[in-house]
């Protein structure tokens, strides 16, 4: 199965390189983007330039206090505080099919006393 390949009859057309994207003709043609050139002009040097520049005192970091991380608390065991609906219909279930087999062994038993 390695020289399998399923697209071997339907070849993909080929597209030249410089060629505009199909949805460039939906779209429109793309608009040239012209981003503005930014020069700086130097700045003169003045004596307030010349002047060593005083950085801020650095305060030291303080680190915040490191608090006990709390033990884990066990789970409870999981007891169910309500009965599912599929376990109530499954107990209907089954008293209705204990009531009618009780209803035909009843029924059975009183015809066959009628008959003797």
């Amino acid at each position: 199965m390695a020289g399998y390949d399923p697209q071997r009859a339907r070849p993909r057309p080929v597209v030249a390189e410089d060629a505009p994207a199909p949805v460039d003709a939906l779209l429109g043609a793309p608009e040239p983007v012209v981003e503005p050139i930014i020069t700086t002009a130097p700045e003169p040097m003045t004596e307030a330039t010349t002047e060593p520049a005083v950085e801020p005192a650095v305060e030291p970091a303080v680190e915040p206090a490191v608090q006990p991380i709390p033990a884990p608390v066990p789970e409870a065991p999981y007891v169910p505080t309500q009965v599912s609906a599929a376990e109530r219909s499954r107990t209907r279930l089954l008293l209705l099919a204990g009531a009618g087999l009780t209803m035909a062994v009843l029924a059975i038993v009183l015809r066959r006393r009628r008959r003797r």
